[in-house]
């Protein structure tokens, strides 16, 4: 069947390079993946010479930005949007999607913190996304709980009106849940790769200030006391301006508990096409944040490597992520988070007592991105 019409998404400020790609990247790409069976996509994206599959849709070299979007009949924005970009989409009258949640870790990115004015360097990020609130006729949400914070600020700015409520009371004609999850690209992919054992427990995400990495060093010398043989390792250590710190503390820890030999450390980068064969190796992965509003109103796009893999995750209960896990059956919650707390989990995982949740087929971006793709059908031959 021929494509029925064209897409633009743009990456923004994402890269797509196999080796510097991170989660919201591959979440963006994923979803890519899935609308090119159905439209023909083009990708607005920084060239490189290592970019990631992108299904049937072509690469789109920012400087020819402008020509793309003028022939598109729709434009799809994600987090961290060009706000040159917004503005050329409106100005050509094209259907805007928007999948944008509110730049709150960004206000502790040390880059931010840094500069003489972190309120106004902040505004790099709120502009944009308060413009694209402004502009896109539909949005894309991660979870429930992110859609009831975002028609909450839509209402707000003044975007849902009594005729919105007359037309549905769902408000699906303005938004649409699509989970996290996996294109069957990507699963294909993961099954495709050979398992390769790195560490039994992988820290498979960032290494942000918002989480507490350094309780996975500190658990894994509470399991050595304890003659519990187990290994680690943070998969994607590659430091950047806004994780260097971090890390550095993380790699001071592991040396001063002399934990070389149990945790290992990867500072170089980890093309994406690699990392299947070692995530599908571990036996559990872990991701401890601390309290905050960024982990009470985002889903963590780490737990795609469970959903897909079917491989249990340790996790904190602080906000959606950690109720998922529970819900679902996707490994354990730390109810109390401590080192002590994390090393009776692994132990656990060890001694097989938690159980492997199993592959959620439910969660193909093929599947929850339909509902969008038939609203956009609708909304452009409605014109």
């Amino acid at each position: 069947m021929a494509p029925s019409h064209t897409i633009v998404v743009d990456a923004g400020s994402y890269s797509l390079s196999e080796t510097a790609i991170a989660g919201a990247g591959q979440r963006l790409v994923e979803i890519t993946q899935a609308l090119g069976d159905r439209h023909a996509v083009r990708v607005i994206a920084r060239p490189a010479p290592d970019i990631v599959d992108l299904g049937a849709a072509d690469l789109v070299p920012p400087s020819a930005a402008e020509p793309a979007i003028a022939a598109a009949d729709a434009v799809l924005f994600f987090d961290t949007p060009d706000r040159e970009r917004i503005e050329l989409a409106v100005a050509h009258r094209k259907v805007i999607v928007g999948e944008c949640r509110a730049p709150l870790e960004h206000m502790g990115y040390p880059s931010v913190l840094a500069c003489p004015d972190p309120t106004g360097e902040h505004q790099r990020f709120l502009g944009a996304y308060r413009r694209l609130l402004q502009v896109a006729h539909h949005f894309l949400c991660r979870s429930q709980v992110e859609r009831a914070a975002l028609l909450s600020t839509l209402c707000a700015f003044g975007r849902i009106t009594p005729p919105d409520m007359v037309r549905s009371w769902t408000l699906d004609h303005l938004v649409t849940t699509v989970p996290v999850g996996f294109s069957r690209r990507g699963l294909a992919a993961a099954d495709a790769a050979v398992p390769r054992h790195l560490a039994d427990f992988l820290w498979t995400g960032g290494i942000w200030a918002f989480f507490q990495p350094l309780m996975l060093v500190e658990a894994m010398a509470v399991l050595r006391d304890r003659g519990v043989d187990a290994t680690a390792a943070y998969l994607h250590a590659a430091p950047t301006e806004d994780t260097r710190a971090t890390i550095d503390s993380v790699a001071k820890a592991i040396a001063d508990a002399a934990l070389a030999d149990r945790v290992y450390l990867r500072t170089e980068a980890l093309p994406l096409s690699e990392r299947d064969q070692y995530v599908k190796a571990a036996q559990a992965y872990v991701c401890v944040a601390k309290p905050g509003v960024e982990n009470e109103t985002g889903t963590r796009l780490r737990l795609r490597d469970t959903w897909l893999h079917g491989i249990p995750t340790v996790i904190d209960p602080y906000g959606i992520s950690g109720d998922l896990v529970a819900s679902e059956g996707l490994g354990v919650v730390l109810r109390d988070p401590s080192p002590e707390s994390l090393a009776d989990a692994l132990q656990a995982v060890k001694t097989g007592a938690v159980a492997a949740p199993g592959r959620r087929l439910e969660r193909l971006y093929e599947t929850s991105t339909a509902a969008f793709a038939d609203w956009l059908d609708e909304e452009l031959r409605r014109g």
